[in-house]
């Protein structure tokens, strides 16, 4: 299971992200935005990923290692609490803070990124990719397996108090951290098409978080995957969710 990760590369850079930067990313999960970031900040410039999963920074480490980066450094820490782990860091540091779908998981985004803006440069940039679950799913011909998987994988997020409307909120919290909003894009996700996971490979990365909330049992989630194969149908359009960047400046 590999996706592309194009439509973020192309997010970030039409948001500012460039080659040079000292970039600060929250919430950098397995490496796979780390990965882009390295790519497009260049070997003259540098990028610091932060998790607070110790698997994932060592999961993250060793994707890019195995790739050749030697422009990230990762770093173990709880985004919620007060950005001690930055003390050794001088301030006005980062050119950019970014991230992708880890503000929607945060109790408190707009707090986190007011405690992160003395190490931002003045008119630096914050560039977020979030997801939004809550006007989907879209279709014109019925498709009842991928209607009850996108309905099981929303169960799931509120189980777990996501913030599945946190594309429609970036403005908003940009703004109560204190930036200067600047701009925000929107694309459907169509399942089977473009760079995401399909709604079947989804469902089974995520099997185990539905089984530890009670959403579904690994059996029924098997079967449903498979009824979402065979209602596949290369003319028809199912949209599965929508993903949102916005950009905010300090200043």
């Amino acid at each position: 299971m590999k996706r592309s990760n194009a439509t973020t590369e192309r997010l970030f850079k039409s948001a500012g992200i460039c080659e040079g930067m000292t970039v600060l990313e929250l919430g950098c999960g397995p490496g796979e935005v780390s990965e882009v970031l390295s790519d497009i900040v260049g070997s003259s410039g540098s990028v610091l990923a932060i998790d607070r999963s110790k698997e994932m920074i060592a999961s993250a480490s060793n994707r890019l290692d195995k790739s050749g980066k030697s422009n990230v450094r990762f770093l173990q820490a709880d985004l919620n609490e007060a950005p001690k782990y930055l003390e050794s860091i001088d301030l006005l540091s980062f050119d950019a803070v970014v991230g992708r779908r880890v503000l929607m998981y945060l109790p408190s985004p707009e707090r986190v990124l007011s405690g992160l803006l003395p190490w931002l440069r003045e008119n630096g940039l914050v560039v977020f990719e979030e997801h939004d679950s809550t006007i989907c799913p879209g279709f014109v011909e019925a498709m009842p397996a991928h209607e009850k998987g996108v309905s099981l994988l929303a169960k799931m997020l509120a189980e777990e108090g996501v913030d599945q409307s946190m594309g429609f909120h970036l403005p908003a919290t940009y703004a109560a951290a204190g930036l200067k909003f600047e701009a925000i894009w929107a694309e459907a996700v169509i399942d089977g098409q473009g760079d995401q996971y399909t709604l079947g490979e989804l469902l089974q990365l995520l099997k185990p978080r539905m089984a530890s909330s009670n959403i579904a049992i690994a059996s029924e989630i098997d079967e449903l995957i498979a009824q979402i194969e065979s209602e596949k149908n290369p003319t028809t359009v199912f949209v599965s969710g929508m993903r949102f960047c916005a950009k905010a400046i300090k200043g």
